[in-house]
């Protein structure tokens, strides 16, 4: 069977059936007096009813179509690159310490383009440049977010 949407959508739906029975023990609290679980059980509730929407999309697909050939639910994945965003997201995490923000984004930006999406090598530091001025000035000049500032900026 061919539906690609119907496990991920079972899967979230129990995610958020875990998310609303947590979000519930911390209380909801009162219509004037909000507790904290209000917030993270509308959010569970809306994912919910989303991947609902997924899996009864599914099987109405499913329904229509009928049974299809069977493939390789991981057939023509990429895993080279797939390991290397891993791989750089978690070198990141490591790394934000000591690096800082700014450098951090960069290199994070450089892998994504040069090593995964395989652009030029020009193109690559031009667009990493500008989402780094631009993360730079979003978040540390505007919205004024205290990140580590690394070895540029000593």
């Amino acid at each position: 069977m061919k539906h690609y949407d119907l496990y991920p959508g079972l899967f979230l739906m129990a995610v958020g059936i875990g998310g609303s029975v947590l979000a519930l023990r911390l209380g909801l609290g009162s219509m004037h007096s909000p507790g904290a679980g209000l917030i993270p059980f509308g959010t569970a509730a809306i994912l919910v009813l989303m991947s609902a929407g997924m899996v009864v999309g599914s099987l109405i697909r499913a329904a229509k179509e009928g049974p299809t050939r069977a493939t390789k639910i991981f057939e023509g994945v990429n895993w080279t690159a797939a390991i290397l965003v891993l791989c750089t997201l978690a070198g990141y995490g490591m790394a934000f310490e000591t690096l800082g923000f700014d450098i951090c984004n960069f290199l994070l930006m450089v892998v994504l383009l040069w090593a995964v999406c395989h652009k030029k090598l020009w193109v690559t530091l031009v667009i990493s440049v500008v989402t780094v001025i631009g993360a730079h000035l979003l978040f540390v000049t505007w919205l004024t977010c205290q990140f580590p500032r690394g070895p540029l900026w000593m």
